[in-house]
């Protein structure tokens, strides 16, 4: 039978856990897994197979890391943000997810070159003008010291990027206070949160697209397929364009480690 496996149902116990909340920001994270992380692992596993193809191991776990490095900002901005006393470290945590998203961009581009010398839309560079444009000014106060932060009907403001130099005295802030140089700490923080998601799905989106060029290639197949132990894939012939999976009875060879294993009505399958 002929089907997609579902991240709600077979992501590992974070992506479950986060998917609800990530699921409409990058909807391509999924596609993304579906066509080139959840291939690599062993049947009723969330762990990868042995011997895998090393160059798609890096890129999978790059995927992995950058979604969790999103979900767990998003924790922190919208759950845990400590009345976003401390913004600086809001935004450190926040970066790290298109810092990620840079390696996985790299690792990406590094394996499709030895595959295919056909021109591909996708490149570092918006994440890395995004870090820059968005980002960068306020995560960089970790390296200064503690900034004024006025309050406004009980919200927290903070300077716009292009006024954080200018408020660094916080006798500033004080006795010359403009509020048309501040903006509401929150709604910032936020709207730069959306940014980078938007920034992430298009990279997972451009990479997911790659994936009906690539199929058309013995070799990545092969890629897919490569390693020991039980499959979830069938190689027998190559999935169609759409990238759905032929996921099929479990291959004979050694069970996976029962801490690897996918759950199914409370127990281990």
């Amino acid at each position: 039978m002929e089907q997609f496996p579902k991240l709600a149902q077979l992501g590992d116990k974070d992506e479950r856990g986060y998917w609800g909340h990530l699921r409409k920001l990058v909807p391509h994270y999924e596609t993304f897994w579906q066509r080139f992380v959840f291939p690599l692992r062993s049947a009723n596993s969330i762990w990868f197979r042995e011997d895998i193809d090393p160059a798609l191991e890096e890129v999978a776990i790059a995927s992995y890391s950058t979604f969790l490095a999103l979900a767990r900002a998003r924790q922190r901005i919208f759950t845990k943000h400590e009345n976003y006393r401390f913004i600086e470290e809001l935004y450190a945590v926040l970066q790290r997810a298109p810092e990620l998203g840079i390696k996985l961009v790299k690792h990406f581009l590094d394996y499709r070159d030895t595959l295919t010398n056909e021109r591909c839309d996708l490149s570092p560079a918006q994440l890395e003008r995004h870090i820059d444009g968005h980002l960068k000014k306020y995560r960089n106060l970790l390296h200064d010291a503690i900034i004024s932060m006025p309050k406004e009907d009980g919200q927290r403001l903070i300077p716009k990027p292009d006024f954080i130099d200018s408020y660094k005295s916080w006798n500033k802030t004080m006795y010359h206070f403009d509020r048309a140089h501040f903006v509401v700490a929150a709604v910032q923080l936020k709207s730069d949160y959306r940014a980078t998601c938007s920034a992430l799905e298009d990279v997972w989106k451009k990479m997911s697209e790659e994936y009906d060029k690539l199929i058309l290639n013995p070799r990545f197949l092969t890629d897919l397929s490569s390693g020991s132990g039980s499959s979830y894939i069938n190689v027998s012939g190559p999935p169609p364009a759409s990238g759905a999976f032929y996921i099929g009875e479990e291959l004979a060879g050694k069970p996976s480690p029962k801490r690897f294993r996918v759950r199914s009505q409370g127990r281990f399958k």
